[in-house]
């Protein structure tokens, strides 16, 4: 990597803001309509016609050749309106642009009666997108509220080619959770810690979601395998609101599994959300969208309250143990958790050409997680607060019909904390006879608390620069402030007689604050011409670190020095053609690069040691960009006026992932430190079908398939570390991820009339993903994950009825998730591949428990081992209304 001073970097973010500033050339938050105008009898091209976007002042007219282009449209559902001397008036209804696509209008007009009413003509969303270069899906706000999804995350499980692991995270095509960029209207909203996900956002509030999992443009930086952009709803030109309450329980019988999961609260896990817009009356231009959600779920794991923190059992006398029971033994449910955030934006037209937008999000969430080793001392466990604030203003300007020029800048603040609410009492061995059983007292007794604060700055300009070129260009600065402080309290029967904070020298203890910083520029032209759409851009991306590394990783006790700025350059392009009126093939190639989590690299910066076991971890501010280069090939055919398949080759070649590296300097003296090891390659196929949903056919119909194989050399960051550990050789062939499921199958089905009635059912059912096998410790060990966890299927289900009073919508509604309440087994046993049984408690630890079941609080091991974590949710019944104008 090149190593640029500070100065130079100043020059060269000049360069380019003057640059910018002074050519034609916009951001990925809006899309165009383009067509053409033609005579209804003769076919030719109608010179001069007026197109405008009801509503709005935002127009065109047809060229020589009847040709127009209206760009810079927010995505959303519009009506055009088209209108020429001597022809009758149209009116186009349900018009839908979508964020970085051109919408195709053609258009015939007729030059009877004109002195008749407009004709009103309802446009059909298209199935086949000529100018899609790279897999693409948009859902809209229409369909989010048809389908029994509730968040972001549900959303995205429908796609193809995205799959959920067992701890939840999301994967796209194989690659790790924390390789997708997550944006905002055009900001990104990735935490700088784990480059995950920051914010929760009301589904009320989304006008659009657009997922990229190919080759995205130019303009998206720092992440390896998708972009998820959530465009938010406007006020319009009235008043509108709507506010919805719901409620409901887990109904399950599957008591066996789940402690008190027959005893039914309507209340237990109950919603309230509403939005409200329209305009300002008193200020002309000025319009609002504000939207809230408060949710409070009890939650159906449940422990019981027989322990508390404060109690000490003896088993020093192994024939007669001591187990104090201090508890009230109340059932206490164990995955609570209170939760709300408010999306508000606000706009204001300053002129036609002229627009100022601001958005705020909050976010609030506390929580306690589930942990079954305190099932029976619920007392002990960490509580979790985290809290989000977003701000983002942006100017956005017509600088003439062909170019415009948007300016965003945005403020957030992500906070996370972890802590122990009650007295800390020490979690130790003492606590629980032997490794693997309930604990009997104690407490989780660490603390962790970790702020970022992120200022950010875009300049996006955008020109027509001809009707086939539309060239984007664009330059970002991101600036986080990270401060992080994280320690075990201390306790001995010698030196600490009292929970006791460590001080910051000892390695128990660590805090920090860094401040990195990142710039981007990107520059895109899309060239749409009859017989072919090309998408081709470039972006630079530069990272300052701005912290010390260990120079020589054999001496960690010796010099450190800053670590080099990091500069990549990332070539995409994408081309799309026809083969026949109904279908497109498209191509796409790209490089893509992003820093590892920046946690990784800021990690125990003061590089302290552990003196007593060897456990100690350094993080590595001299970390290399992460880097995938995708290869896509694809099909769009359409097949009736109502059904479309698509299908799509992948291939990703993925380097320099980060690992943890075990490393002996001297004797028993060891450390581990983040080093680019990891690798991976993915292939793999989708398959789509869509059936549209019309008026003379009330149902649609999506079946997606996902194919897909994604090896690595190692399954986690951790692998190489565990092995070293272990004494066991680290593979040196590809193994599959833990999140490698080699067939998905999708189904979405949607039946009903609009504004009437609606039901709504989404399949989910995935093959197993793997696990590693265990042998025996006699046995030769099988290869990293070998076995095949169950397949996994989830039905949900979504019911609405709607009754008009006036101007007034009143709904009621149902939603089941996991209808059929099937146990999907995320989690299994290494000996037995199942959750449902292990051979463990036939071994020597269960022997031992066995022995002591006289004992009041002592609890067999088969108890221990009925672990709810390791499977899916039961079956949850929420029944709601609405009320909306």
């Amino acid at each position: 990597m090149n190593v640029a001073t500070p100065c130079e970097y100043s020059r060269l973010y000049l360069f380019i803001v003057l640059f910018l500033l002074s050519s034609h050339l916009y951001a990925g938050t809006t899309g165009k309509i383009a067509g053409t105008v033609t005579d209804e009898k003769t076919s030719e091209p109608i010179v001069g016609v007026t197109i405008l976007v009801v509503g709005t002042t935002i127009g065109a007219a047809t060229d020589v050749d009847g040709s127009f282009v209206i760009a810079n449209l927010s995505p959303n559902t519009y009506t055009i309106s088209v209108s020429a001397v001597g022809y009758r008036k149209q009116l186009i209804r349900n018009v839908v642009v979508n964020v970085d696509l051109t919408t195709r209008l053609d258009i015939k007009l007729s030059s009877e009666a004109i002195d008749l009413d407009a004709v009103v003509v309802v446009a059909e969303r298209p199935l086949v997108r000529r100018d899609l270069t790279s897999t693409q899906t948009h859902v809209d706000a229409n369909q989010i509220r048809a389908l029994p999804v509730e968040s972001v995350t549900a959303i995205l499980t429908t796609q193809a080619g995205i799959i959920q692991d067992a701890g939840g995270a999301l994967h796209f095509r194989g690659g790790r959770s924390s390789e997708v960029a997550y944006t905002v209207n055009g900001v990104s909203v990735n935490n700088p810690f784990t480059n995950t996900n920051s914010l929760t956002i009301a589904t009320n509030a989304i006008q659009e979601l657009s997922v990229v999992q190919g080759t995205f443009n130019a303009e998206y930086g720092n992440a390896l395998s998708g972009v998820v952009e959530t465009g938010l709803k406007e006020g319009g030109e009235r008043f509108a609101g709507q506010i919805a309450y719901y409620a409901g329980d887990r109904v399950s019988n599957h008591k066996d599994i789940f402690l008190n999961i027959t005893q039914i609260d309507p209340m237990s896990h109950s919603v309230i959300e509403g939005s409200f817009s329209g305009p300002l009356p008193v200020l002309s231009g000025f319009s609002f969208f504000l939207s809230g959600r408060y949710e409070h779920e009890k939650g159906w794991l449940y422990g019981v309250r027989e322990f508390l923190p404060s109690d000490r059992p003896d088993f020093s006398n192994d024939f007669a143990w001591k187990v104090p029971r201090s508890g009230n033994n109340e059932l206490v449910p164990m995955n609570t958790s209170i939760s709300w955030t408010a999306t508000n934006r606000f706009s204001y037209k300053v002129t036609p050409a002229t627009k100022i937008g601001y958005d705020l999000i909050l976010n609030n969430s506390e929580y306690q997680n589930y942990s079954h080793v305190f099932k029976y001392n619920p007392d002990g466990r960490y509580n979790n607060i985290s809290d989000d604030v977003f701000h983002s203003v942006e100017y956005s300007t017509l600088m003439d019909e062909v170019t415009s020029l948007k300016f965003k800048a945005a403020y957030s603040v992500n906070r996370f904390k972890q802590y122990q609410p009650g007295t800390i009492e020490p979690e130790e061995n003492l606590r629980r006879p032997i490794g693997t059983t309930f604990y009997f007292g104690g407490s989780q007794n660490g603390y962790y608390e970790q702020r970022a604060e992120t200022y950010a700055f875009k300049v996006d300009i955008s020109s027509m620069l001809s009707k086939q070129h539309e060239v984007k260009a664009g330059v970002e600065t991101r600036l986080p402030q990270m401060s992080l402080t994280t320690y075990a309290i201390l306790r001995d029967t010698v030196n600490f007689l009292t929970p006791t904070i460590p001080s910051i020298y000892d390695y128990k203890y660590d805090s920090y604050s860094r401040y990195p910083k990142q710039f981007s520029f990107y520059i895109q032209d899309k060239m749409e011409f009859e017989s072919i759409v090309v998408n081709a851009g470039l972006r630079y991306d530069y990272f300052h670190a701005r912290a010390k590394y260990i120079v020589d990783i054999f001496h960690p006790e010796g010099a450190k020095q800053e670590a080099p700025v990091k500069q990549m350059i990332s070539p995409r392009i994408g081309v799309s053609y026809p083969i026949t009126d109904r279908g497109m093939i498209h191509f796409s190639y790209g490089h893509f690069y992003q820093m590892p989590q920046l946690r990784r690299l800021y990690e125990n910066p003061d590089f302290k040691f552990n003196t007593t076991i060897s456990a100690t971890t350094f993080g590595n501010a001299n970390l290399n960009p992460e880097k995938t280069v995708t290869y896509e090939m694809g099909l769009q055919q359409q097949l009736t006026d109502n059904l479309a398949m698509n299908i799509t080759g992948f291939f990703k070649d993925v380097r320099d992932l980060f690992a943890v590296q075990t490393i002996r300097i001297s004797g028993e003296k060891q450390f581990s430190m983040y080093v680019n090891k990891d690798y991976a390659n993915i292939k793999g196929f989708t398959f789509s079908l869509l059936k549209r949903r019309t008026t003379a056919e009330p149902f649609g119909v999506t079946v997606d398939y996902t194919f897909q194989m994604a090896d690595g050399n190692d399954v986690s960051a951790d692998a190489f570390f565990l092995d070293q550990q272990s004494g066991r050789e680290s593979e040196k062939v590809v193994v599959p991820l833990d999140w490698d499921q080699s067939h998905t199958f999708n189904t979405t089905l949607t039946v009903g009339n609009p504004n009437d009635w609606n039901l709504s059912i989404i399949s989910r059912l995935g093959t197993g993903l793997p696990y590693t096998p265990y042998v025996g410790d006699n046995q030769v060990p099988l290869k990293r994950n070998a076995g095949r966890k169950p397949l996994q299927w989830t039905v949900d289900l979504s019911a609405e009825k709607e009754f008009s009073l006036d101007t007034y919508v009143v709904a009621l509604f149902i939603r089941v998730y996991n209808l059929f309440d099937r146990l999907n087994e995320l989690s299994v046993f290494d000996d037995t591949g199942r959750a449902t049984y292990t051979l463990a408690p036939k071994r020597g630890e269960g022997a031992v428990i066995d022995q002591h079941l006289h004992v009041a609080g002592v609890h067999p091991m088969s108890d221990y081992y009925t672990n709810p974590t390791l499977y899916s949710a039961p079956r949850e019944v929420r029944i709601g209304a609405s009320f909306g104008f």
